[in-house]
């Protein structure tokens, strides 16, 4: 068979007209015309195309009979090739979306261990506790509270130049009074509860008590739930702690009392670590 009646069986069989084929090798209908009446044969860039185009080997274009299900054949080959490539990309698109489901109910999981083991000290009616903070120049601040039976008393004292002052704030839940003096000084300032929102906190055993503990997990706001699945929030836990890496800080808490070990203020770039004692109270009055 003459190497127009090839082309004109692989053009037919793609179902393509002279100008199709033209168009596909940048040149003219009347050279295509030529070529399938043997009048004139295309030059080896164009054998080179013409083979590309219909994936079939120069020898078997310009020397053999070619089967009437040649093209058929190879198209068929590259949809079935095209397809497989498709099917691959959707499982590689469903396997990131499960690894990425898996990894928020991790987070979800592990968050509502976290606020489990935190709601646990809620109930507290009697505990002292001082949480002692450092950074790399050592003391900055000393944290002491005592609560018990609807009474509490908090010494906050903030180191700086080797000067200290002191605050403490001293609220009776049970009598809606509170005050607040600095530096052990005698002149005490009522507190305004709508200012200070110290009774709007009822817990189960009828105290009103102002959330200042656990306050020392909720101040950094990493206890939340809902917060922390709003934001973004990486977990990292090991053997002895939890590490949260959110935007501007990176956590460090025990996983077993919840309480923080050390904060990264990324913004800052400095380092705050935390020393914390619990105990109970005998007696508190204010």
């Amino acid at each position: 068979m003459s190497f127009g009646e090839n082309l004109i069986k692989l053009r037919r069989q793609k179902g393509w007209s002279q100008d199709d084929l033209a168009n596909n090798l940048d040149l003219s209908r009347q050279a295509i015309s030529k070529w399938e009446n043997n009048t004139s044969k295309p030059d080896i860039d164009n054998l080179k195309k013409i083979s590309n185009i219909f994936s079939i080997k120069i020898d078997e274009l310009v020397n053999n009979e070619i089967p009437d299900n040649k093209a058929v054949t190879l198209d068929v080959k590259k949809e079935e090739k095209k397809e497989k490539t498709i099917t691959i990309v959707k499982l590689i698109i469903i396997a990131v979306i499960i690894l990425y489901v898996i990894s928020v109910i991790y987070k979800f999981c592990s968050l509502l261990i976290i606020v489990n083991g935190v709601q646990k000290y809620a109930n507290l009616n009697n505990y002292h506790y001082v949480i002692t903070t450092y950074d790399e120049n050592g003391l900055v601040e000393k944290e002491e509270c005592w609560f018990k039976d609807g009474v509490s008393k908090t010494e906050n004292t903030v180191y700086s130049n080797l000067n200290k002052s002191i605050y403490t704030l001293c609220i009776d839940y049970n009598n809606n009074y509170g005050y607040k003096f600095e530096n052990e000084g005698e002149d005490k300032n009522i507190l305004d509860d709508a200012e200070y929102g110290l009774y709007s906190k009822e817990y189960s055993n009828g105290n009103q008590m102002l959330t200042r503990f656990p306050a020392i997990i909720y101040k950094y706001d990493y206890a939340n739930v809902l917060s922390c699945l709003a934001g973004n929030i990486f977990l990292d836990i090991y053997e002895n702690g939890i590490i949260f890496n959110t935007s501007t800080n990176n956590i460090n808490i025990d996983k077993n009392t919840f309480f923080p070990i050390t904060l990264y203020d990324k913004e800052k770039n400095t380092v705050m670590c935390y020393e914390i004692n619990l105990n109970s109270v005998e007696e508190l009055k204010i």
